[in-house]
């Protein structure tokens, strides 16, 4: 096996587990709130420090990353969020819950900056390998919840956990007896990101950096906000598969409604596959700052529509939605290599992961005041407030860089 296809499949593993556990949680937020006896609000507030550490402590493993080497700390990332899945396993109260998972969320935030930092330093098309990661992911968002909906119907959320926990030991293992050679494939071209070598060309790339970095935190904001409500948002306002199958004679109608949801998260998920890749693909052949524009403008009017409708037209337009919101991530992650040097891309992308899940957890309580002042759905409108700040800054980006170049190959 080529270096290349080892960094990939290692990147797009461990990219897989990482989202895994960020959707366990979410899809079990029901079961949990009647098993707990918390309303959903509290419940979601549980999951607050596994997100809040996912960000925050990403910049720190970029650091570790950059200074040893990205594959021990994907090593690492195994071996540590197997052991917090396997506490959450034990976990008998709201409390022992809570630290378990971030637990989880500590050791999680390995992967973004190592995977992300190895792929851009190790692969020669790096946006369509960065798409084939991104599906890797999304594959992840696609089987959590219908994997914690359905293990949760039949033998308990206890043993999801159980079971993720020893295959990430397994994995981690393999990776440990596999060499990788994390040498730079195109570092000049990074270092050159804002057009003819000079004096203020680092100085450049930190300013659009900082640019970026505003889009990203608002990006992060909304993917979490979605992603901590939509399973339970659909249970709620997309009952027409429950319908269509509580004339089954099934044990356990409860757990089987939230199989139902949870199939239809799923379901939305897939879609973001073929975003992905789309993305990925125009990530090598335009200008990165318009890809960019592009997908979050498209974005925009179905995230409003989520807040809107209900039934089919609520799982359609969600669709949607997951096309351009996943779609922009290979990217986005594109121009965040562009903008940082080589020698501490990883570092590069621990910042953008800070901002997008550290500054991104806050919407677990955001989410949580919006629902008791107004409803679920009106979060949505909210997200499409924060879409539209989106694409200020990111138009005040390529304003801002007009006249350099801005593409994954030269």
């Amino acid at each position: 096996m080529t270096n290349e296809r080892k960094i990939i499949l290692f990147t797009c593993i461990a990219h897989f587990f990482t989202h895994f556990y960020e959707m366990i949680f979410p899809a079990l937020a029901i079961p949990l709130m009647l098993s707990l006896k918390m309303d959903l609000a509290q419940v979601l507030q549980l999951s607050f420090l596994m997100y809040l550490l996912y960000g925050l402590a990403a910049l720190p493993w970029g650091m570790v990353a950059d200074r040893f080497n990205n594959r021990s700390a994907l090593i690492i990332f195994f071996a540590g969020t197997s052991f917090g899945a396997m506490l959450t396993a034990l976990s008998g109260t709201p409390t022992s819950m809570m630290l378990s998972l971030a637990v989880i969320g500590f050791f999680a935030s390995i992967y973004h900056p190592a995977g992300m930092g190895l792929i851009s330093l190790g692969t020669r098309n790096r946006g369509m390998a960065l798409g084939i990661n991104g599906v890797a992911g999304n594959l992840g968002l696609i089987s959590a919840p219908f994997a914690a909906g359905l293990l949760n119907w039949l033998v308990g959320w206890e043993v999801t956990y159980l079971i993720i926990g020893a295959l990430g030991i397994i994995w981690g293992i393999i990776l440990f007896m596999v060499d990788i050679d994390e040498t730079p494939v195109h570092a000049d071209l990074d270092e050159n990101a804002s057009g003819p070598r000079n004096g203020n060309s680092s100085n450049n790339n930190m300013k659009y950096f900082l640019i970026l970095c505003v889009a990203m935190t608002l990006a992060g904001l909304v993917y979490r906000g979605n992603s901590v409500v939509l399973p339970a948002y659909l249970e709620l306002k997309a009952s027409f598969l429950w319908e269509l199958i509580r004339g089954i004679d099934l044990p356990n109608l409860t757990g089987a409604k939230t199989v139902a949801a949870t199939l239809l998260t799923s379901v939305i998920y897939v879609v973001g596959i073929l975003g992905q890749i789309l993305g990925g693909r125009l990530a090598d052949r335009h200008d990165l700052r318009w890809m960019y524009l592009t997908f979050h403008a498209l974005s925009l009017p179905f995230v409003i529509l989520m807040g809107l409708v209900s039934q089919e037209l609520l799982v359609i337009a969600a669709g949607i939605y997951i096309f351009f919101s996943l779609g922009m991530q290979p990217i986005e992650n594109s121009l965040v290599a562009r903008y940082t040097p080589s020698r501490w891309r990883s570092t590069g992308y621990g910042i953008k992961f800070i901002l997008v899940f550290g500054i991104g957890s806050l919407a677990v309580y955001l989410v949580g005041w919006i629902k008791e002042a107004w409803s679920l759905g009106t979060v949505y409108l909210f997200a499409g407030g924060l879409i539209s700040l989106l694409l200020l800054s990111v138009a005040l980006l390529i304003w801002v860089s007009r006249g350099t170049t801005c593409r994954n190959r030269g």
